[in-house]
């Protein structure tokens, strides 16, 4: 992987063109590219390379006739929040305040995007007859189709920005541990140990969770659940943390990771979530060292 990392981000052109062939394959991937650039070449170079690959896969839909605006409305946030992810824990030199920063910066974000542009209430639409189509095109049959067109339009659009902010977070630790491979003085486990939301990234987030128990505002909701995911982040955190301090068995890690892509995964991102909202507040780490 060193090798890999070393070659693909050693030449600008070599990065943009990865970046643009896993944008819509493993989102991640692409996002987590760009953080290596900022990280190696410096935040202009990051932010050159994320306009350059906006501007690839624009002149690829318009090849392929595709809709310019759809296929925009879901690259452009993963290549500019990789880039800035990048460049926050470019300047920072911190996971910490990229992390705080880059789930602050979503939220608020999509707070502006929803409340500002008009047409961005019909995103859950569209989303939903774009999956209807493919299931359409699948053989579903007419009872199940039905029945999916009565789901919540509301409920796709929380999806939607569950899985950006999942990508994003995802491709800043990613990114962070490609450049460790390659870079002298890095030490992602340690930072990823200490990975914390602080206190104005938690009274923020911790906020946003009161304010969904008092409303039943759709957007409040949608913000609620984003929150969740920087708790469940510090709480993955915190579960890493202990393990390697107390030299917890690596079966029980890898136990709680099933847990989050099984049909109890409900039951598993709640207790997570939970752990690092009392984390944050309590400090469950406080006693433990990173040291490797």
């Amino acid at each position: 992987m060193r090798s890999i990392i070393g070659w693909a981000s050693s030449r600008p052109y070599r990065l943009v063109l990865l970046t643009i062939a896993s944008v819509h394959i493993v989102a991640p991937v692409s996002a987590a590219l760009l953080v290596v650039d900022a990280l190696r070449r410096g935040p202009v170079a990051a932010a050159t390379s994320a306009f350059a690959a906006i501007l690839g896969v624009a002149l690829i839909g318009i090849l392929v006739g595709a809709n310019l605006t759809e296929t925009l409305g879901l690259t452009v946030p993963i290549l500019v929040g990789g880039a800035a992810s990048g460049i926050l824990l470019t300047w920072s030199r911190s996971l910490s305040l990229a992390f705080q920063g880059t789930i602050v910066g979503v939220i608020v974000a999509a707070l502006i995007v929803f409340t500002v542009v008009p047409e961005a209430s019909r995103i859950g639409e569209i989303l939903q007859n774009e999956v209807l189509t493919l299931l359409e095109a699948g053989g579903v049959s007419g009872d199940q189709l039905e029945r999916f067109m009565l789901v919540n339009p509301g409920e796709f659009v929380r999806v939607l920005l569950i899985s950006v902010l999942v990508s994003l977070l995802a491709a800043l630790m990613l990114g962070y541990w490609w450049y460790a491979l390659i870079g002298e003085g890095v030490r992602f486990g340690t930072d990823f140990r200490a990975l914390k939301l602080g206190r104005v990234a938690g009274i923020t987030l911790m906020a946003v969770i009161a304010a969904d128990l008092l409303s039943d505002a759709e957007l409040i909701q949608n913000l609620a659940s984003m929150a969740v995911i920087g708790f469940l982040f510090q709480g993955l955190a915190v579960l890493h943390s202990r393990s390697h301090s107390d030299k917890w068995p690596r079966g029980v890690t890898v136990g709680v990771y099933l847990v989050l892509v099984s049909p109890w995964m409900y039951l598993g991102l709640m207790g997570l979530s939970a752990v690092g909202l009392v984390d944050n507040v309590f400090n469950l780490r406080a006693r433990v060292g990173f040291e490797e």
